[in-house]
């Protein structure tokens, strides 16, 4: 069996605050043939890539300093970021996930929501905070 201790989990999640640096989160559209699996692509997200009012990916200058995770391991957290439609509302999406990705293009994590979140209107928006775990 191989364990991280405090000190190896703290190191990997370091590792990965640096390469996240200037990384970019995006939201990808529900009913688009996404599913969340080890084999999704990069392309197939970007495919499936919100296009509601006033979209745009959230790029995050540098994560979170790591720190001992209640669960157990390291982590290191984006921060909040929101995502709102813009007026006048014109073109509405309903988003079924998003996925971040370093700033050389790189996939690394995709999520679902379920339910999906619907951004059509006045006031619609919702935030997102990433929270990497490692270890």
């Amino acid at each position: 069996m191989i364990i991280y201790p405090n000190t190896g989990a703290l190191w990997g999640a370091g590792l990965l605050r640096t390469a996240l640096a200037a990384s970019e989160i995006h939201l990808f559209r529900a009913a688009m043939g996404i599913t969340i699996n080890p084999a999704l692509t990069l392309a197939e997200l970007v495919a499936a890539e919100a296009t509601y009012t006033g979209y745009a990916a959230e790029e995050i200058t540098t994560f979170a300093a790591p720190l001992l995770n209640p669960l157990g391991g390291a982590s290191t957290n984006s921060g909040t970021v929101q995502f709102q439609i813009a007026s006048p509302y014109t073109v509405p999406n309903v988003i079924g996930g998003g996925w971040i990705q370093t700033a050389g293009g790189v996939l690394v994590a995709a999520w679902d929501y379920d339910p999906t979140r619907t951004l059509a209107g006045a006031g619609d928006g919702f935030p997102v905070d990433l929270f990497l775990l490692f270890g």
